[in-house]
């Protein structure tokens, strides 16, 4: 028996969503010892087909049975637009919830959930499971350590191709389900939770400028193209496919970021580098298993996790640490899973990146209530 199951008790939990993303939900749940005891879906065929698929009892396509079944938690898989309202009723229905990034999209209904959450004493977890790779743990104590110095620059990428052209018309185009950003919301997300994970500092202003890949495009078959020259398309695509985005701190240092959905060849690239005063330290996700520091006069170092973790032993880190949490058990604050209060704190950073590219590019402070 492992020792997770050793150290929590199992819990009943509910999934909202069919899509593939509640399917790793669904897996790693029940790989932990956890009884998956409902799902909802969008319509009552798509709820009936994956509990069959899991071996779920109970299936409906009405948030209201969360309230009658007898389950401790909920996970949210669905489009963002949705997290808000779904993350209330099961906050109302008395479920600690786990939901997928973001947490929401708007600032002031994130810091309702802090705040709802916290009076009914209920846990909200949010999966930025790119924290969990393993060596980023390690990374995080360097840079907290005094031989590092003081953090000055923070910059990285988040590269990837899943919306280069042909590409689905998914509801990650439609503005009432994804919001009214893309790449800095699914991607950019990550970067902004990982940056204050490594670093402890927060980010106060932001100067961001908005890439599309063309925003006309004709529709064939349910695949998006480039329209033709003078042709007024299909399709309006009116969320970023890339977005470039300065960075001020609360220490006073500076960073940048590059986001893209659209870099041809890139799977899922993610790299960060940090430098301080003494030493810098860097990583990239298409070679997790390797963390570089540096010293000037010394060289690169670097350190090697020949057993490092995959995209879903990411995410399987991400909920048992939230589970450990509910059962009274312990971890290390370098694992410690992303909360409520991260997840309001990263919205309010996605707003002002928002506002922002809409103004051209002027700086726009990240507004903070304490919590």
């Amino acid at each position: 028996m492992s020792i997770w199951r050793k150290e929590a008790n199992a819990m009943k939990v509910g999934i909202i969503g069919t899509g593939f993303i509640a399917d790793v939900h669904a897996e790693i749940l029940l790989g932990l010892g956890h009884m998956v005891s409902i799902v909802i879906g969008s319509n009552l065929k798509s709820a009936e087909e994956f509990a069959a698929r899991w071996n779920i009892p109970c299936f409906s396509s009405n948030l209201e049975d969360l309230d009658t079944t007898n389950i401790d938690a909920v996970h949210i898989c669905t489009p963002p637009a949705l997290h808000f309202s779904e993350t209330m009723k099961c906050l109302g229905f008395g479920k600690h919830v786990v939901c997928e990034k973001p947490l929401c999209l708007d600032p002031a209904e994130a810091l309702e959930i802090c705040k709802v959450s916290q009076e009914k004493k209920l846990a909200v977890g949010v999966n930025y499971n790119v924290r969990y790779h393993s060596l980023l743990a390690d990374a995080r104590k360097i840079i907290k350590s005094s031989d590092f110095g003081e953090i000055f620059l923070v910059h990285g990428s988040y590269l990837q191709e899943f919306h280069a052209l042909p590409d689905a018309y998914s509801w990650r185009y439609q503005s009432g389900l994804s919001g009214n950003m893309r790449a800095v919301t699914e991607i950019g997300s990550h970067m902004i939770d990982l940056i204050r994970f490594l670093t402890d500092l927060e980010i106060t202003a932001v100067s961001a400028s908005f890439g599309y890949a063309g925003k006309n495009r004709r529709l064939e078959n349910g695949l998006m193209y480039p329209a033709m020259k003078d042709e007024a398309g299909d399709v309006v695509v009116t969320t970023e496919d890339a977005a470039i985005v300065s960075l001020k701190f609360n220490n006073g240092s500076i960073g940048n970021v590059v986001l893209s959905e659209v870099s041809h060849g890139r799977s899922n690239c993610m790299s960060i580098d940090i430098t301080g005063t003494k030493q810098s330290v860097w990583w990239n996700s298409e070679a997790p298993f390797q963390l570089h520091r540096a010293q000037k006069g010394i060289g690169i170092q670097t350190q090697s996790d020949a057993f490092g973790n995959s995209f879903s032993d990411t995410i399987k880190a991400c909920i048992k640490s939230f589970y450990n949490n509910l059962s009274g058990g312990t971890l290390p604050e370098a694992v410690r899973y992303p909360t409520s209060i991260d997840g309001y704190r990263n919205v309010a950073v996605c707003h002002a990146i928002f506002c922002s590219a809409t103004n051209d590019s002027r700086w726009a402070t990240v507004d903070y209530e304490n919590l």
